[in-house]
Parts: C-alpha cells; sequence; structure tokens
C-alpha cells in the first residue's frame, strides 16, 4: 500500500532520497488506486487524470534538471580554460 501521507513520511525519514525513489513511489500509489478501484468508480478516474499530470510535470522537472546540470557544465568547462589562460599569461610561470 502507498499513499501520500507514508510518501511524505517517507521523505522525512529520509527512505526517500532521490526523484527516481519519490516517482516510483507515486506511480505506485496510482497504480494500487487504477487496480484496487473499478472503471466506471470517480477515484479510478481521478488517479489516471493525476497520475497523467504528475507524470507531465516530473518529465518537466528531469528536463529541466538537465538543463540546470548541462549549464553548469558548460560554465565549468568555461572557468577552467579562463583559468588556463590567465596562468600561461602570468609572467611568474615558467
Amino acid at each position: 500500500p502507498m499513499d501520500l501521507s507514508t510518501i511524505k513520511k517517507n521523505i522525512e525519514n529520509g527512505l526517500i532520497r532521490t526523484t527516481a525513489e519519490f516517482q516510483r513511489d507515486i506511480m505506485l500509489m496510482f497504480q494500487n488506486a487504477v487496480m484496487y478501484n473499478s472503471s466506471d468508480h470517480d477515484v479510478f478516474h481521478m488517479a489516471v487524470e493525476m497520475q497523467r499530470d504528475v507524470l507531465e510535470q516530473i518529465q518537466q522537472f528531469l528536463a529541466t534538471q538537465l538543463i540546470m546540470q548541462t549549464s553548469e557544465s558548460g560554465i565549468s568547462a568555461k572557468s577552467l580554460r579562463g583559468r588556463d589562460a590567465n596562468r600561461k599569461q602570468d609572467p611568474n610561470d615558467k
């Protein structure tokens, strides 16, 4: 069984530490709601709709995370190149 209260508790207790672990438990919660409720039940339909929305949000988050990592990587490389260029121009270097 999985629900939002359990997920929150697991985050607070450090049992969920990564986005992947969070996603796993959220998806388990939705799958349980779909599996244990008939397709004509409101909970079934709400779970399907919420799952779709959450997947969309997670994809946007991961895309943003990837952009940030790429951006930080580019900045680090530029900074390092800048240091190397400064080091070569230093008259005290032999």
